[in-house]
């Protein structure tokens, strides 16, 4: 039903798209567990919690640059104080995953509540005097008492007054704030995934030399590769699930401090491996396409009878130098200096064709594989003829039923 060129060639680049996407994917839960990315997101949740807003203070640029901070340094008296609590400070490891990536909001409600009686049992005029205190005169407290800003300090106080005093519905109101918070905590995480996949896509298409123009242009023109592409997506969406989305929810991830460090470092292991073995089918798909972002040591030029020249595997001629143009067939070899030199060249050259890369491979590995299998699908649809030998009124054919053939 659709079996054309310009549809084989959509094939081809969304099957590169979800291979790209899927080793950004991979690579940026690397990362995410090597820097203890949700630790980090969740301790910038809880000092937004606890201070006030300063942003009020920034110009749109330094807002701008704040947003593309990946990890965000929190190092306020409120927050410290907040995870030398016992109740939040074990739930951590003693390795290298200091802080917990997740708590519930009871650990929460807990901590604030025993921070705010002065550190003894939950006491109901201990809680709304340091409240007031916080509020008013927080410069009286000693350090380690300092627990809420002036501002949230003032919210905190609110939330008690819905509570008319008691203890048990102030608590269920700071579980509810948590919960919110985490909500929109969660948002934060994937947009940092987000950036990230986005810088990964810039990379990973520079080092592969992946220009989406230039990957069309080879689909548009060589036939052979673009039966390639077609085959090796149709056998991938054959053999490999759907991808799932390697996202943990902040606030459902495991607190057990004693199975943290292992539990990071499986998964850790785990996405290396898979990561092996994508960058085979990677391989193979530029093999076929013949792109690189880095030069071989040795490169055929070869002359048709018009006297073009086609390079074998294929590199960007206007970043050869006169001599390698000037070569009219046989091999060119390529230095190392000569290879870094092609290698930064080809950057500024290829940046849009690689920017688009970049900006489908963010959109992550689930959209492609679902476009890829619909893709597939069309493509693959046979219309039934009316007078097939499947149509059970098929007429002319004496094992069909058909009212020229039925009996009685």
């Amino acid at each position: 039903m659709f079996n054309n060129v310009a549809f084989d060639i959509v094939i081809g680049l969304v099957f590169i798209y979800l291979l790209y996407s899927l080793l950004a994917t991979i690579v940026s839960e690397i990362i995410a567990t090597v820097i203890g990315l949700r630790a980090r997101n969740l301790r910038e949740a809880v000092d937004r919690m606890l201070n006030d807003d300063d942003d009020a203070n920034k110009k749109l640029l330094g807002r701008f640059w704040d947003s593309l901070r990946i990890t965000k340094k929190t190092k306020s008296l409120m927050v410290k104080n907040f995870y030398n609590h016992p109740e939040i400070k074990y739930l951590g490891s003693t390795g290298i995953f200091k802080n917990p990536s997740s708590f519930k909001a009871i650990s929460f409600s807990k901590t604030i509540i025993y921070l705010l009686s002065g550190q003894g049992s939950a006491n109901k005029s201990s809680i709304e005097n340091r409240l007031n205190i916080l509020k008013d005169n927080p410069g009286s407290l000693n350090a380690d008492e300092i627990i809420l800003d002036k501002e949230t300090a003032k919210y905190v106080l609110s939330l008690w007054d819905e509570s008319y005093g008691d203890i048990v519905k102030f608590k269920l109101n700071l579980e509810t704030w948590f919960d919110r918070t985490m909500e929109q905590a969660l948002e934060w995480y994937k947009r940092k995934i987000q950036i990230i996949l986005l810088m990964l896509g810039l990379v990973i298409a520079w080092f592969a030399g992946a220009d989406t123009f230039l990957i069309a242009k080879t689909l548009s023109t060589d036939k052979d590769a673009r039966e390639k592409m077609v085959q090796m997506a149709s056998a991938y969406i054959q053999n490999n699930p759907q991808p799932e989305e390697l996202q943990i929810k902040l606030n459902k991830d495991s607190g057990d401090s004693k199975k943290l460090d292992s539990i990071r470092l499986k998964r850790l292991d785990s996405l290396l491996e898979g990561k092996k073995l994508l960058e085979k089918d990677m391989a193979e798909a530029n093999s076929v396409l013949g792109i690189s972002g880095w030069l071989p040591d040795t490169v055929r030029c070869v002359m048709n009878k018009e006297g073009d020249r086609y390079y074998i595997p294929q590199v960007d001629e206007a970043i050869l130098n006169d001599m390698d143009k000037a070569a009219a067939g046989g091999k060119i070899p390529f230095s190392l200096r000569e290879k870094i030199s092609y290698f930064f060249r080809l950057f500024p050259l290829h940046f849009l064709g690689f920017l688009i890369t970049a900006i489908a491979i963010s959109l992550g590995a689930p959209f492609w594989y679902d476009l890829l299998n619909k893709l597939m699908k069309l493509r693959t649809a046979v219309k039934q003829p009316i007078n097939s030998p499947s149509n059970s009124a098929n007429i002319g054919d004496g094992n069909a039923i058909s009212p020229l053939n039925r009996e009685g």
